[in-house]
């Protein structure tokens, strides 16, 4: 091993620490070629273009369909990327600028890519912001058949143990095949939390850390290696000191997650006999397997919004109806709580009205866009209803601001089981509809909205962002981004009060819930589900069964009487060291 040792910085995507040897696997993007054609070469050109996509469905398919025996935990991803290759309006595109540019295949598919890229980069949502990784892989796909470069990492000659892959970015077909080696960790280039890397290393518990700039450049194959996705750092060619204290991290983490893990089946429940559900959050049916498996009592937040990612045509009745049952499948009898689409404004697929708006993250969104949009929402309805048969389903509406909108919910709800009922197809008629609270107005009249809805679940994300009037991915005022201001805590208090008043169960299904930080808050708060990550659930547990309700009604009764999320914090963080374990209090580390 040459060379002196470096630290990279980057995301930790997901939790522990590994020490391994450098895998290079560079998937930047191929050259791609660009001249123009004759017109008595468009035909060719077109048929180039027809088959390089055949070739790639092909692709996609043989490599999910390798792994469809042995439980591999991201079909989903696989068969949305075959189904986007194969997606007639992309070709089309394509195939016009052929015809009528005159440029050949190669470049008329990179162009497409580009206009499609750069809409999703517009978006102010970080999930749909890193769906633009998913439009170059299918692109990158496309040109190298066209070109001939087409390498799959099976392809590959990977060594089985120890090994840490670097590359710039990773496939979802590379992250199938990687799934099935012996890989220690990832560490990519490009990626945020919700790329599609740092979802499959969650779901496979192995330490990632990705945006990690120039790693590439600088590694070497069979460098040895240290990666922190606790802390997001990256040790390249460290010291023996440095591989030593990495060895003592990680030797550390692996016990306390042990630790974590042996309790997960055990209740949530406080010294004083306060029980908490512990639920995961989901972005798609592949992180299943991760939040039971850490623990989760059920599904408190499933974002469908996935299945409309890269199509042309709203997903169907029969669409919506399979992919539901397969969360049943793997839930058994647990409780999924299932949230309609929040599509509209900035999050759009391609069948949606383009017109700009001037603000649309407060524009036709979420339960606005589905009930002005009826021949897109009660697909999904319809599917919802049928799935419910095969377990227990709840349905959440995103983003209401007022009872009016669930009353015309639910009239639209009552319309598809007539048809149903009409269609003799399998159903269940009376699914609990709850509201999602993230809106101040909902906030405000939660006495209304709890009269009118079966549960609440606080979305504390966007609920912050709208109150505090705060973008929290803007940095520039990120620093206002306060969970403890007193308002915050104002708000769920008027929320949890409003629910326990009419009867109905309260979640919270934000990054707040998944903070251990906070925890105490909402025990004392008396919310009976708290809704999370897969990373986030055994810490959470286990700090629950350290607390006692009576001490954390003291301490939020001290909190109310403060005026500044400064002074809050700095009763929270003294409760927590006073009356927890440290080596159970991962919220030290961002964990």
């Amino acid at each position: 091993m040459t060379g002196r040792p470096r630290i990279f910085r980057g995301i930790g995507a997901s939790p522990g620490v590994a020490i391994g040897t450098v895998f290079l696997l560079d998937r930047r993007k191929v050259r791609v070629p660009r001249y123009h054609i004759q017109p008595e070469n468009v035909a060719h050109e077109l048929e180039r273009l027809k088959a390089a996509v055949a070739r790639s469905v092909g692709q996609l398919e043989g490599i999910r369909q390798r792994f469809a025996g042995e439980g591999m935990e991201h079909q989903t991803i696989l068969e949305a990327h075959a189904m986007m290759v194969r997606d007639r309006a992309l070709f089309d595109e394509a195939a016009g600028l052929v015809t009528e540019e005159l440029i050949n295949a190669e470049w008329a598919t990179s162009r497409v890519i580009e206009r499609i890229r750069e809409m999703f980069g517009r978006l102010s949502d970080a999930y749909f912001r890193e769906r633009r990784g998913d439009i170059d892989f299918i692109g990158d796909r496309i040109i190298r058949n066209l070109v001939g470069q087409i390498a799959d990492v099976a392809d590959l000659d990977l060594p089985e143990a120890g090994t840490i892959v670097v590359a710039h970015d990773l496939s979802p077909a590379d992250a199938a095949i990687l799934s099935r080696q012996r890989v220690t960790a990832f560490v990519t280039e490009a990626g945020g939390k919700t790329s599609h890397t740092s979802i499959v290393a969650r779901s496979l518990d192995v330490p990632a850390v990705v945006g990690v700039r120039g790693i590439l450049d600088a590694a070497g194959s069979g460098d040895l290696v240290v990666v922190d996705g606790l802390e997001g750092h990256v040790l390249l060619r460290p010291t023996s000191n440095q591989v030593e204290r990495g060895r003592k991290r990680a030797d550390h983490y692996q016990r306390l997650n042990l630790e974590l893990l042996e309790a997960k089946a055990l209740p949530a429940e406080t010294l004083d006999g306060f029980s908490v559900k512990v639920a995961g959050n989901i972005e798609l049916p592949t992180e299943l397997a991760a939040v039971l498996r850490r623990g989760a009592e059920g599904i408190g937040l499933y974002r469908t919004e996935f299945l409309f990612l890269g199509r042309s045509e709203a997903p169907s009745e029969e669409d919506h109806y399979r992919t539901y049952c397969r969360i049943f499948d793997e839930v058994g009898d647990q409780e999924v709580t299932i949230r309609t689409f929040d599509l509209g404004g900035e999050k759009v697929f391609g069948a949606m009205p383009t017109e700009s708006e001037p603000n649309p993250a407060l524009g036709l969104r979420a339960i606005r866009f589905c009930l002005k949009s009826p021949a897109v929402f009660e697909p999904q309805v319809a599917g919802l209803l049928r799935a419910a048969v095969h377990g227990r389903l709840r349905i959440m509406l995103p983003m209401v601001s007022g009872v009016e909108e669930v009353r015309a919910a639910r009239q639209i709800i009552a319309t598809v089981v007539r048809q149903l009922s009409r269609d003799g197809k399998p159903h269940k008629s009376d699914v609990p509809v709850g509201v999602m609270v993230e809106v101040p107005s909902a906030a405000i009249t939660a006495d209304y909205l709890a009269a009118e809805s079966d549960f609440f679940s606080i979305g504390t994300n966007d609920m912050l962002q709208f109150l505090l009037a705060v973008d929290r991915t803007n940095e520039r005022v990120d620093y206002l981004y306060l969970p403890l201001h007193p308002a915050v805590l104002r708000v769920l208090a008027t929320c949890v009060h409003a629910a326990t008043a009419h009867r109905i169960p309260v979640s919270v299904c934000g990054e707040m819930a998944a903070n251990p930080l906070y925890t105490p808050i909402f025990v004392a708060l008396g919310v009976g589900e708290l809704s999370m990550n897969a990373a986030s659930i055994p810490s959470v547990k286990r700090l629950i069964r350290e607390l006692a309700k009576a001490d954390c009604d003291e301490l939020f009764a001290e909190v109310q009487r403060t005026t500044t999320h400064a002074e809050a914090l700095a009763l929270v963080t003294s409760f927590m060291h006073e009356k927890t374990s440290l080596a159970s209090s991962p919220w030290q580390t961002g964990a």
